[in-house]
């Protein structure tokens, strides 16, 4: 009987193990998560991993940082097993904020680059063709970026400055910065300020990543910057320390060609 007892518990746990190494937890802020929810079933085309369950939790970084820790027992999904990145700066934070759970700057890569674009309203109906018509068009009185403030981390940080004032020109910041109606502490807060309400005007242009406009192709157009203006972030991710072997499999197949034809769909390129 004790060996029936014990064998039984073998079992379980043998069970338990593999419901829980079955599942892999992503965190990240939004915007790529409309191309890794495609990778995501693209990955699982293989007989080999079609019964993990992956987990995808975008949003600010104030959203799920206490679940991605393994702080929060009522949160829906496990620890984090991958943590990406939208930038070399939002990457710094993360790496400091995870060091004590297992993450480490040996263990990330930067995959893909994004290209800043603009969004305008559906039709174009102040017809902007670059950052040139933001700067100098009259037409254009409403712009929305995005910039980080003490309780906010973003890739978008001071991005309308660098795309700007890349030609050195003090009078184009000033004329810019004029027609700025709201500063978006992240790319959610800032896409229902472009895209208004009824309480809220419309705004002509917002200056952000093409993904955005991937997920909103119905309500807006968007705009490639001059290529003597654009400016590039990237898109990097990092895998825990002693991670599952499954997580590591969707890690590496983060950087497969399989992966950039999907990641390319979202104007996310190398």
């Amino acid at each position: 009987m004790n060996g029936k007892l014990l064998a039984l518990s073998l079992f379980s746990l043998s069970v338990s193990h593999s419901v829980i190494s079955a599942e892999i937890n992503l965190y990240g802020a939004g915007g790529p998560h409309h191309a890794l929810n495609e990778i995501v079933q693209k990955f699982k085309e293989n007989d080999r991993f079609k019964d993990i369950k992956i987990n995808i939790n975008p949003g600010p970084y104030t959203t799920w940082e206490s679940c991605a820790k393994g702080l929060d027992k009522s949160c829906n999904t496990g620890p984090e097993d991958i943590l990406w990145g939208t930038s070399e700066n939002y990457y710094a934070v993360l790496e400091d904020e995870f060091k004590k759970y297992g993450f480490t700057s040996k263990l990330s890569k930067s995959i893909y680059l994004r290209p800043a674009v603009i969004l305008v309203q559906k039709g174009n109906p102040k017809h902007i063709h670059g950052i040139e018509d933001l700067i100098n068009n009259p037409e254009v009185k409403r712009i929305v970026v995005n910039n980080q403030t003490l309780k906010s981390v973003t890739s978008a940080t001071a991005l309308w400055e660098d795309i700007v004032g890349r030609k050195g020109k003090l009078e184009d910041v000033e004329k810019f910065r004029s027609k700025i109606v709201y500063q978006a502490s992240g790319s959610g807060a800032a896409a229902k300020a472009f895209l208004g309400s009824q309480q809220q005007e419309k705004a002509d242009a917002w200056i952000t990543w093409p993904e955005w406009y991937h997920a909103n192709t119905e309500k807006a157009d968007m705009i490639e910057i001059e290529p003597d203006r654009v400016i590039y972030r990237d898109l990097n991710v990092t895998i825990k320390q002693g991670a599952s072997e499954e997580a590591t499999a969707f890690y590496d197949y983060l950087s497969s060609k399989e992966a950039f034809d999907i990641f390319q769909k979202y104007n996310i390129g190398k």
